[in-house]
């Protein structure tokens, strides 16, 4: 995960309390799905991440591995599963990385639900204290986004649900740039909303944070009872790459006051399994499964259909090149109108 800066925003936390009590009042639960969040299943992904594969710095062998990995893991799950190949500049060279989209087909008008967490690592440095496996950033992240997308799996829901493992985050959000970038018109117009994890294990404090002023009331809705809503500034992780897209966009970090951003071992070899903390990694796997289901349950079919005009765009789109940013062509631009 990038380096952030936070503002507290203590009135959203009351919100989202209040919002938990409203839901509850009126017979919605979080917790009445058919599948309960298991940790001891996210941690094994995790693990398996961390220690087996290894490091994944974007373009490497080991990245190449963990998607592949990834990909058998939601087909097992009933998902839907693509690659998705990109190219970006790194010390002087093209490099190839990918995103993992899984995707689970809802009723038509419905939209779509996204939720993501990047699987790649920073490179290690000879002779320098930096780069590892990646346990907490973001094998963690992972490890929950697997295991929601197994109880969703489970779940009778009308949007299309899309799980997506970036790649080539810790290089400017690279993946989920492309991602955001190459989305079809149509696509970007079903797009409801979209939760991220990244370094969800270790800390006590549940933490929603966002990168646009609007998705505080966004974010304060998930009945999901944070310890606070923050914003956030300079894209910290995927999340900012829908958020720039008009698509509401949270990212779901657990923290501990102290202990540094993604705890003490961010970035370096001793970002290790063995300081992964159980109960961490199930507050926001629940907290994951409770924001899915609600959004799910509340998601209403749309009254509006769309027609398609040549030459120009519909949504923001940027480049895949880190390092020497440009606007795309403009080439489509979709009309919401009413049916008579």
């Amino acid at each position: 995960m990038a380096q952030k800066q936070k503002q507290s925003w203590n009135s959203a936390r009351r919100a989202a309390i209040l919002v938990v009590l409203l839901l509850a009042l009126t017979g919605w639960a979080g917790t009445a799905g058919t599948e309960a969040f298991d940790p001891s299943r996210a941690l094994s992904h995790a693990r398996y991440l961390s220690e087996t594969i290894g490091d994944r710095p974007a373009g490497s062998a080991g990245e190449q591995a963990a998607a592949s990995w990834l990909a058998a893991r939601f087909e097992e799950l009933g998902y839907t599963v693509r690659v998705q190949p990109f190219t970006f500049s790194s010390e002087g060279r093209q490099q190839t990385s990918m995103n993992v989209v899984a995707t689970r087909q809802g009723q038509a008008g419905y939209g779509i639900i996204y939720a993501g967490a990047h699987y790649d690592t920073v490179k290690r440095i000879p002779g320098v204290d930096y780069g590892g496996p990646g346990a907490n950033d973001n094998a963690s992240g992972v490890g929950v986004l697997l295991e929601a997308a197994r109880v969703m799996a489970a779940e009778t829901v009308t949007p299309t649900l899309t799980f997506i493992a970036f790649g080539a985050e810790e290089l400017g959000l690279t993946g989920s740039r492309d991602y955001v970038a190459t989305m079809p018109v149509w696509e970007w117009a079903q797009a409801r909303a979209m939760v991220n994890f990244d370094c969800v294990g270790i800390g006590d404090e549940l933490l929603l944070l966002v990168d646009r002023e609007v998705d505080k009331a966004f974010a304060a809705t998930l009945p999901v009872a944070p310890d606070a809503i923050e914003r956030i500034a300079g894209g910290a992780s995927d999340q900012a790459s829908f958020a720039d897209a008009g698509i509401p966009a949270v990212l779901f970090f657990m923290d501990r006051e102290g202990a540094g951003s993604c705890g003490p071992n961010y970035h370096r070899p001793t970002d290790t399994f063995e300081t992964l903390e159980p109960a961490a990694v199930e507050r926001t796997g629940q907290a994951a499964v409770d924001a899915l289901r609600y959004l799910a349950a509340t998601a209403q079919a749309d009254t509006a259909h769309l027609t398609f005009l040549p030459f120009l765009s519909a949504h923001p789109a940027k480049t895949t090149d880190f390092y020497n940013p440009k606007p795309r062509p403009l080439t489509s631009v979709a009309i919401p109108f009413e049916l008579p």
